[in-house]
């Protein structure tokens, strides 16, 4: 009937199917592109946190068993002698020094060394003017080890009337205070082996009675201060 009514129905044509053997891709939206990408970078930045944190993980187990293991102690010095050979005064305000002192460096450790470099610088001021200078012998401390130093020191300063002044006040009062500062490089050895080098900083504040070389000067005080430079 409709054939009748209508005429010949016009035939179906099917969508056109591409050749081969790969069907046609579908277009990816750009927003589609731009959340993949967010996802990757979200996800190398949890893996690079991830890796840190294990990082930072370790070392810090690694810190924690080393100190079990080890128990690190901090040297201990301390100024044991303290002598003048030689305190002379010149018309022209200078004085020629010669002082000896003792220091009693101990290492408390079981396990750990010290090595004492030889490139060390030890000094004796007074109120900012360097009086005498020295070095300390290279050597190596073993374990719960004590070692007794004996630093000879020289100088030449040159002091101002205003010093010189303050000087002999000191000395008349029977409190002379003095300022010993040693700078020491000092390779840390653990069992056997030796690891990077630091730099030890011990400044003594020692106050003696009197700088005659025909007396024994006389320790009135100590106080230390402790530092280590890298």
């Amino acid at each position: 009937m409709l054939q009748h009514q209508y005429g010949n129905v016009p035939p179906y044509y099917a969508p056109h199917q591409p050749y081969g053997p790969y069907p046609q891709q579908r277009a990816i939206p750009q927003y589609e592109n731009r959340r993949s990408g967010c996802h990757c970078c979200l996800r190398f930045i949890c893996c690079v946190y991830c890796l840190l944190f294990l990082l930072i993980f370790f070392m810090a187990l690694g810190l924690v068993l080393t100190y079990t293991f080890y128990k690190p102690k901090i040297p201990i010095y301390k100024l044991e002698d303290f002598s003048v050979t030689s305190f002379n005064v010149q018309p022209d305000m200078s004085i020629g020094t010669h002082f000896m002192i003792t220091v009693r460096a101990e290492n408390p450790n079981t396990r750990i060394g010290f090595i004492y470099g030889k490139d060390s610088t030890i000094t004796v001021s007074f109120e900012g003017s360097v009086l005498c200078s020295g070095k300390m012998p290279a050597f190596h401390q073993g374990h719960e080890n004590v070692t007794m130093i004996n630093i000879p020191l020289a100088g030449n300063a040159v002091f101002g009337s205003e010093l010189h002044k303050v000087l002999t006040d000191d000395q008349h009062q029977g409190r002379i205070p003095l300022i010993v500062q040693v700078k020491v490089p000092v390779t840390v050895v653990m069992d056997t082996i030796p690891l990077r080098q630091f730099e030890f900083h011990v400044s003594c504040h020692v106050t003696v009675d009197d700088l005659k070389p025909d007396k024994k000067p006389k320790i009135l005080s100590t106080t230390y201060t402790f530092g280590i430079g890298i």
